[in-house]
């Protein structure tokens, strides 16, 4: 019974029009957050596949926070709960863990109810994107020699006609090294010319056109 009256309180103590705001703002802000992370992030893996989780991680933070605010016990709960259990989610690169953490802190302002300081958050963490990206496309010689790019595909005809696509795109000189291992993995090196950030744009496209999932693509100054 004391238990009961103590979960009674706890949620009287919620206030539930700006808990609703907030989760509403959240949605508002993982959608900006995706739509930054699809066209301004300057990774090789698949945006969209890695975007696409952004708003279950983000309500996830948002409803863990919101619970736990009001009370002691629940977060020591909480904290004893999480030091047990092991994250083994490959994040490739550091920007991933970038937004990812921009969404952790913007979700955790809005579950304190803090709205203006969230979306003040938000504006001056996209103005930074934006800014840097154009800062960065307009150096886009990177004086690299090779093109390395790994990727799986169960489905050898498909891999060679995604393989074709590339071998056709500009800048491309020749096939320099070509690995293929029994689980389906491939690993090419290609001499180009002249790589570019723009270059890493064109041939992720390629590969998600053949429904390549979570390929890796680098530019490297020597063979590797």
């Amino acid at each position: 019974m004391k238990e009961f009256i103590q979960q009674a309180q706890l949620l009287s103590s919620v206030n539930y029009a700006n808990w609703g705001i907030g989760l509403l703002l959240l949605i508002c802000y993982t959608l900006l957050f995706q739509f930054l992370f699809r066209k301004y992030a300057m990774v090789a893996s698949n945006r969209t596949l890695f975007a696409s989780n952004f708003l279950l991680f983000s309500v996830a933070i948002y409803l863990i926070i919101t619970t736990i605010k009001s009370s002691l016990a629940l977060s020591l709960g909480l904290v004893g709960a999480l030091s047990i259990i092991r994250f083994r989610t490959a994040i490739k690169e550091p920007e991933q863990i970038i937004f990812l953490l921009g969404l952790t802190a913007i979700s955790i302002s809005l579950a304190a109810e803090q709205f203006i300081i969230s979306t003040i958050s938000a504006i001056v963490f996209s103005i930074i994107v934006i800014t840097r990206y154009n800062a960065t496309y307009k150096k886009t010689d990177l004086q690299s020699d090779y093109l390395m790019i790994y990727f799986e595909c169960s489905d050898n005809n498909q891999a060679d006609r995604c393989i074709d696509d590339i071998m056709k795109s500009d800048s491309i000189y020749e096939l320099s090294n070509f690995e293929y291992s029994e689980n389906k993995n491939y690993r090419l090196l290609f001499k180009i010319q002249n790589g570019n950030f723009e270059m890493i744009r064109k041939i992720t496209e390629i590969l998600n056109q053949h429904k390549i999932q979570e390929p890796t693509v680098k530019l490297s100054s020597s063979n590797a």
